[in-house]
């Protein structure tokens, strides 16, 4: 009888190296398509949050005389700090002052949203807590800036019963631009902007977001910038404003600051800010309530130069193009 011959077969160490060659290959080719497949997603996140607290924020204009909400509920704070007590331990909600986020604005918004601003708490998540960003900052920091400049009532002016300050002397026109008109002390109307689709309302970005005339008004050099407040984040830079070193960015900001170990974590500046306000893509929410991702030097400064772009809005000692951020 005819026995067959067997033999075992196996791969060769050639083969196998081949084998995983090929898979090394694949994989240097897909990783990156899936880290831009999955930023893609959080683009699309940042767009639906955004489209979201605009939509709250226009049924608010809606309940409110279609007056835009204002920046703070406690602006009178300014003129008797005894008007705002402070409640509970959290220094992040409530630290005494018109900027705790007990009174901020997305307190305000939020009753039309209901999701992502916790009670009794500073801290934010849900449509409040920027995809892009979250990963760099405690939960206190996550919330988008507001253009309140133009919309939400400029700065403690939009306390009543003020007796001094720039709110009854006036600003003069020549430093503050359009800003200097009174009727910027409080709230917009939804009949005072003339380009609701050109007009900057939520954006990426730190709170409160500043308009180019701050270059003047407020005297920014360089690590100044980041209180533009416009984050980047889809794309973060190096951190660098106008060749600066980060490090020295950071320091200025922080004595600046002045409030050192009692600064609360929404106060609190790191490289982190630097690299965001550095990035080059930025997710806007405009007063007619569209949303879309633009290059961030677009609504950024000429004066304010990183190692990816320039500021796109024109200023000179004089003037400064603040179309996008004025009514």
């Amino acid at each position: 009888m005819h026995i067959k011959n067997l033999q075992k077969s196996a791969f060769t160490l050639i083969e196998l190296l081949v084998v995983i060659a090929i898979i090394a290959i694949l994989a240097a080719i897909l990783f990156p398509v899936f880290a831009q497949a999955k930023k893609a997603a959080k683009v699309t996140q940042d767009l639906s949050n955004l489209k979201n607290i605009n939509t709250g924020n226009q049924i608010y204009l809606a309940d409110y005389d279609d007056t835009w909400v204002p920046w703070t509920s406690a602006a009178n704070c300014f003129r008797n700090a005894s008007l705002c007590p402070i409640v509970g331990t959290d220094r992040d909600y409530d630290d005494g002052s018109a900027f705790g986020l007990r009174y901020m604005y997305p307190q305000l918004v939020n009753p039309y949203i209901k999701s992502g601003v916790k009670a009794n708490s500073g801290q934010l998540n849900d449509i409040w807590a920027s995809p892009l960003s979250k990963g760099y900052f405690p939960s206190t920091k996550y919330l988008y800036g507001y253009n309140y400049y133009a919309l939400g009532g400029f700065s403690s002016c939009l306390a009543s019963n003020i007796t001094s300050g720039s709110c009854l002397t006036g600003r003069n026109a020549s430093v503050w631009g359009p800003f200097a008109d009174a009727s910027y002390n409080t709230p917009a109307s939804a009949t005072s902007i003339t380009d609701p689709a050109g007009m900057i309302a939520y954006a990426d970005g730190n709170i409160l977001m500043r308009p180019p005339q701050g270059v003047i008004a407020l005297g920014w050099t360089d690590w100044d910038y980041i209180f533009t407040g416009v984050w980047g984040p889809s794309n973060p830079g190096d951190g660098k404003i106008n060749g600066a070193s980060v490090s020295s960015e950071v320091a200025n900001a922080v004595a600046d600051a002045g409030c050192g170990s009692t600064c609360t974590q929404r106060d609190i500046i790191t490289a982190s800010d630097y690299a965001l306000a550095t990035g080059d893509r930025t997710v806007v929410s405009y007063a007619d309530g569209h949303v879309k991702s633009v290059n961030t030097s677009s609504i950024l400064p000429s004066t304010m130069t990183t190692s990816k772009w320039k500021g796109a809005k024109v200023v000179t000692s004089t003037t400064a193009d603040n179309s996008g951020w004025q009514r």
